[in-house]
């Protein structure tokens, strides 16, 4: 529960309490979106640079699994608290 500046319970309003819910998904989202563009973005050149120095050895499915893995965990946890 919330206290004003006089030191009194503050209750929110449920429009309030909507209000902060929705921006709260919106921050979410938009965290989860931008870092799905980034995984691609500089997997895909990984990808790249892969194929043209050692096409033998796949070592960037290394970095994908780890970081698609680091990823997952991070949404979840944001998930949760937001």
């Amino acid at each position: 529960m919330k206290v004003n500046q006089n030191n009194e319970k503050f209750v929110p309003t449920e429009e309030q309490i909507k209000a902060e819910c929705q921006q709260r998904a919106r921050y979410f989202w938009n965290w989860l979106t931008w870092s799905l563009v980034y995984y691609v973005v500089i997997n895909l050149f990984l990808v790249a640079v892969n194929w043209f120095t050692s096409p033998h050895y796949w070592w960037v499915l290394w970095v994908i699994a780890g970081w698609g893995i680091s990823l997952l965990i991070t949404a979840i946890e944001k998930s949760i608290k937001y």
